[in-house]
């Protein structure tokens, strides 16, 4: 039987991707996330801890989207709150001290908030705000590993699962 909160292959029924302002990485990392997974059963969502409210997607972050076929012109940048935090089964942030400002608003999210880049040996993803455009790009070549290495993590849970004979 699977888990609350995940589907049979192992993967989160919802997924809420934190960062600051909501209008650089935590879009750019939904966009790839929902891609990756490619199933409409699974919420993938994004929110920013200050975001700018009702802001769309940063230009260069979304001109790095489309390079690689990949759309967020309807992303308009919203900000955590605590409903959302409860409503997700994993919430990834971009940062360390962001896990911090997550728990802070929603205690009840020890346990289901991690760093995207935790399989990637912790690392941060850091913010390409105001910065030149090879930065988004490396931005999203490190958003794009760290989701590889999560999806990698939810097969690898749909195959212990299978292979469990509970």
């Amino acid at each position: 039987m699977d888990q609350p909160g995940s589907d049979s292959r192992g993967a989160p029924g919802r997924v809420l991707l934190v960062c600051v302002g909501n209008i650089c990485r935590s879009p750019m990392a939904e966009c790839v996330l929902r891609d990756r997974l490619a199933d409409p059963a699974i919420v993938v969502e994004s929110a920013g801890l200050s975001a700018l409210a009702g802001q769309p997607i940063d230009p260069c972050a979304g001109s790095v989207l489309e390079a690689h076929g990949l759309n967020a012109t309807m992303h308009v940048a919203r900000q955590v709150d605590e409903a959302m935090i409860d409503a997700a089964d994993i919430v990834l942030v971009m940062e360390k001290a962001q896990i911090l400002a997550v728990h802070a608003l929603a205690p009840n999210a020890v346990g289901k908030t991690f760093l995207l880049g935790k399989w990637l040996g912790a690392v941060d993803i850091p913010d390409p705000f105001r910065r030149k455009q090879e930065h988004f790009e490396h931005v999203y070549r490190m958003i794009e590993l760290a989701i590889e290495s999560w999806c990698e993590r939810f097969s690898s849970r749909a195959t212990d699962k299978a292979s469990d004979p509970a």
